[in-house]
């Protein structure tokens, strides 16, 4: 009984707990466990933001690609081929230039437009257009050239009949014996006896199309000639409802904003071109090159500002490559410094980057589309 109280009163002098050195180390391992914990959500955090960035990016540089790919495609339907204008075709226009029957045009975007990157990443970034015709060739044409133009400062032509001719319709005249190059213009009026005809209507100016009466001559061809319409010329009526414009450009609305690809999209009857429409923000450069060749393949590729239209050699391709960043600041993510586009650097900007937090536009995410586009038409260059 002795024993059993001495050990009692033993026991109950005991103090359990943990000591000092068993808390400090309790706590590293919380904090360890903690810090694993909080890295492991971290990481996946900013996982899921660069892949939730990249999907976006990924999206609509894709669909941005698409629409591109499908207006140069397209470029050219219903307007005359080399075979129908070997020597070109020139329009009576302000400018000289005949928009008219340029599927596609392309250059670099001025330092006076709304985005120049030349400054900061050391690249001029590509502006262009493409043209569909209202034409059906290969038919006959809709009328045939009678005579000279009137004397003096006369800009009619007489016709055979004007039965298919309407005001504001695009016509194409080709010489007779297939000599100079073809000329493009606009009606504008029509003789006060053309049945059912409105000599009086109003035509868009908008469409960098000939303002005035059409068929002055001569006029300079693509060698240096001179084009002259006169009896015999065939006259093809392109009408004016079916042309569709599409342009193509990158701007930063407003200034300093994330530069965003925009789209002028408009049709031979509207009198003014709409506003351009945002097809894909995050675009920071368009580069684009003409693949020359003959029966569809391509023998060498050029820049557009250096193709000289040719009578042997069309172009036949184009090489389109877009650049697109993350609408999204990513702190943890760094992007490449520069970029690889058709032979041009593209430079990353570090500071002053359009758009950019900080100006530094490394912490974003890029993706380079490219893809070659076969033209279903010739491109002709200004003569």
């Amino acid at each position: 009984m002795r024993a059993t109280k001495e050990f009692l009163a033993s026991k109950a002098d005991r103090q359990f707990g943990l000591s000092l050195v068993e808390l400090l180390v309790a706590l590293a391992v919380v904090g360890l466990l903690s810090t694993a914990i909080f890295s492991f959500f971290l990481h996946t955090s900013q996982g899921v933001s660069q892949q939730s960035a990249n999907g976006e990016m990924w999206q609509r540089g894709r669909n941005a690609m698409a629409i591109m790919r499908q207006a140069i495609e397209s470029a050219g339907y219903g307007l005359p081929s080399y075979s129908q204008c070997p020597n070109g075709v020139v329009g009576n226009t302000s400018t000289g230039s005949p928009a008219a029957l340029v599927a596609i045009t392309a250059s670099p975007q001025s330092s006076g437009s709304s985005y120049d990157p030349s400054s900061s990443s050391g690249i001029s970034t590509y502006a262009f257009s493409t043209v569909i015709g209202g034409g059906s060739f290969g038919g006959a044409p809709a009328t045939t050239v009678t005579g000279n133009r009137g004397g003096g400062h006369s800009e009619n032509i007489p016709v055979a009949s004007t039965q298919a001719l309407q005001v504001c319709d695009y016509v194409l005249l080709t010489p007779s014996g297939g000599s100079g190059a073809c000329l493009a213009g606009q009606i504008t009026n029509l003789p006060s006896n053309a049945v059912g005809l409105n000599s009086g209507k109003s035509c868009g100016t908008s469409l960098s199309l000939n303002p005035n009466q059409i068929f002055l001559t001569p006029l300079p061809g693509s060698n240096g000639s001179t084009t002259t319409i006169g009896a015999g010329a065939s006259l093809y009526n392109l009408g004016f409802q079916n042309f569709l414009f599409q342009q193509f450009q990158i701007m930063e609305t407003p200034a300093g904003s994330t530069p965003t690809l925009y789209m002028t999209q408009y049709t031979g009857a509207q009198a003014a071109a709409p506003a351009p429409q945002a097809l894909a923000s995050g675009v920071v450069d368009i580069q684009m090159l003409y693949g020359l060749g003959t029966n569809g393949s391509v023998q060498s590729w050029v820049a557009p500002e250096k193709y000289t239209p040719s009578a042997t050699q069309s172009i036949v391709a184009v090489q389109l490559a877009m650049l697109i960043r993350s609408t999204r600041y990513l702190p943890n993510s760094l992007s490449p410094a520069s970029f690889d586009i058709l032979g041009q650097t593209y430079t990353v900007p570090t500071s002053g980057g359009p758009g950019c937090l900080q100006g530094n536009c490394r912490h974003y995410e890029y993706h380079l589309f490219q893809s070659i586009i076969p033209v279903r038409n010739g491109i002709w260059g200004e003569q």
